[in-house]
């Protein structure tokens, strides 16, 4: 199923430059009034070229484009003659409307496609600015059903723990990572805690409606973890929304398991599964399961698609690249000029610094920080030449020579692509994470956190061959002294609530899992013991970031040990 559309392309040519033309008449008519605030005329003028833009679209039937008319044309009727400050942010808001029409428009005929789902931002900052609902990112999804098809699950199984407690435990568990998502801390890992809750809650209800929910949510968690997708305010609405529905099993029970989730959520987690185009076995599932195929972009393409959107106009970057380009000719004739004739010549043309120096702080600026770089080093030189009369080898000039080629063949690429596929993310912690590698201290509680963490997977490995083998004690009988190795590392870090529970995990194993009696609801046991060994994970995961970390998170793995009759 594509959320893009096929494009009427003969029609909007038709149309293209009338309504380019009224687009850019009405932004120069609202650029007047701002000035003249007292001026009804341009602000009628202004709004009569709003509807005859979105008569126009509606006859292409351009979709989402016709949308953003309509919010515009909502949006400047709220404006009122005279001085207000609620008036520049809203002009404000129909600056940046105009700004993006036409951009669009290029976007539509540049790739002969619709892709209304690049609008959606700007619709929502019209919408909000009106006190209305934003729109979700599905909105433009074309799914019309959310139930999905009759799946093989693992039938409920019979809790020896009051479903109650479970469901108030594992929304505590969901609730702890839910909010260090909200701060922005640990997310990958919050992420899959979350995942674990609903995991667990999908266990509890297996067969069930509300079950087949707890799949899905579970499902999309995973695949946003899995490919690092951007958490921006509506995701983490929507995983609040994923809260109040454990909180409505928490406190209504077994009365919801066929209650149906609301659509609009269900379909909302659709498009985000769908949209990270996981290659994950569950992802899969819950995509066959509902009948939706893949997405013909990525998240990342479609960033990618929104920055060009927001960028310079295709006829911008043109310019920019035949101005950049003479430049470069003509320091490249004079360094060829040097080479034949004599280095000295460098001295006798100033321009040459110049023009470089210009070259290099435009290319800082459109963000292709690499090429600025080099430049910039050859810049030191050439003045380093010019002000010592230093003696220059044709070697050195060949390097010079060099770094102009590169730089010319970078600035030729940007006729091909769009600018912002060579904008460069600036990522600051390199040189926090150089001084902590200096430092022995931090280097030998690194290696024990690492060790702790190798400890804690074999114990996950372990337990998942104990259960696959048809719970085979010869699997774990070695993971006590695992977790006792642990233990050990968390003393010599100074964590002795850590070092408490992995005691309890200790007992746990030692006096349940290796008795000679087969607990008759095992399964359910090791998936409750697994929920402490994920938590004191995610702990570990978090002390890598801050040794003070907070340590609240380990109230779930006593929690759950609790469960299991192990108060720490």
């Amino acid at each position: 199923m594509s959320t893009t559309e096929t494009l009427n392309l003969a029609s909007l040519k038709m149309v293209h430059d009338e309504l380019v033309a009224t687009i850019e008449q009405s932004a120069i008519r609202l650029e007047q009034f701002a000035q003249d605030r007292n001026n009804g005329e341009l602000l009628q003028n202004c709004i009569d070229g709003i509807k005859q833009i979105r008569g126009i679209l509606s006859l292409i039937q351009l979709r989402g484009v016709d949308l953003l008319a309509d919010e515009l044309a909502t949006h400047i009727t709220d404006i009122t003659l005279g001085e207000d400050e609620k008036t520049d942010a809203k002009l404000e808001l129909l600056t940046a409307s105009f700004f993006i029409l036409p951009r669009y428009l290029e976007y539509c005929t540049q790739t002969a496609r619709s892709m209304a789902m690049l609008l959606i931002p700007h619709i929502n900052e019209l919408r909000l600015a009106r006190k209305a609902a934003p729109l979700p990112e599905s909105y433009f999804y074309g799914l019309t059903t959310v139930k999905p098809a009759p799946r093989l699950s693992v039938n409920q199984q019979a809790l020896p723990e009051d479903l109650t407690a479970l469901v108030r435990r594992l929304r505590h568990m969901y609730q702890t990572a839910l909010l260090n998502v909200l701060k922005g801390v640990q997310v990958k890992a919050s992420l899959g805690m979350m995942t674990r809750a609903l995991q667990r809650l999908e266990t509890a209800s297996a067969g069930t409606a509300l079950g087949n929910f707890w799949w899905l949510a579970g499902s999309t968690l995973a695949a946003l973890a899995e490919k690092n997708m951007q958490l921006g305010k509506g995701r983490k609405m929507l995983f609040s929304a994923i809260e109040r529905e454990i909180k409505c099993f928490q406190f209504e029970g077994s009365a919801v398991l066929e209650r149906e989730v609301d659509p609009a959520l269900q379909k909302e987690l659709l498009y985000l599964l769908a949209l990270s185009n996981s290659d994950s076995e569950g992802a899969r599932a819950v995509l066959a399961a509902f009948g939706i195929g893949r997405l013909p972009y990525t998240e990342a393409e479609l960033a990618r698609e929104m920055e060009f959107l927001n960028g310079p106009s295709a006829n911008t970057i043109s310019s920019m690249v035949a101005v950049l380009t003479d430049e470069l000719h003509s320091t490249k004739n004079i360094l060829e000029r040097a080479a034949q004739s004599g280095a000295e010549l460098l001295t006798e043309s100033p321009e040459l610094l110049d023009t470089l120096k210009k070259v290099a702080d435009i290319l800082a600026i459109v963000g292709l920080i690499s090429p600025s770089n080099s430049l910039k080093q050859e810049i030191a030189k050439i003045t380093d030449w010019q002000v010592n009369g230093t003696t220059i080898s044709p070697d050195e000039l060949l390097v010079v020579a060099d770094t102009l080629l590169y730089v010319e063949s970078t600035i030729a690429g940007l006729s091909n692509a769009n600018l912002s596929d060579e904008k460069v993310a600036q990522i600051n912690a390199l040189s926090r994470d150089a001084a902590m590698a200096n430092n022995q201290i931090a280097e030998a509680e690194k290696i024990v956190i690492d060790e702790a963490e190798a400890g804690l997977v074999l114990v996950k490995r372990a337990l998942s061959a104990f259960a696959e083998s048809n719970y085979d004690k010869g699997h774990i009988r070695n993971i006590v002294g695992t977790l006792d190795s642990v233990r050990g590392g968390m003393f010599l870090l100074g964590l002795p609530r850590a070092a408490k529970v992995l005691a309890g995990c200790m007992r746990f194993v030692d006096e349940d899992l290796l008795a000679n009696d087969q607990h008759p609801a095992v399964q359910h046991l090791l998936e409750t013991f697994a929920d402490a060994v994920i938590s004191l994970e995610y702990y570990l995961d978090a002390i890598k970031l801050d040794k003070n970390a907070d340590t609240s998170v380990l109230q779930i793995a006593e929690e759950s040990l609790q469960a299991l009759g192990y108060k720490v």
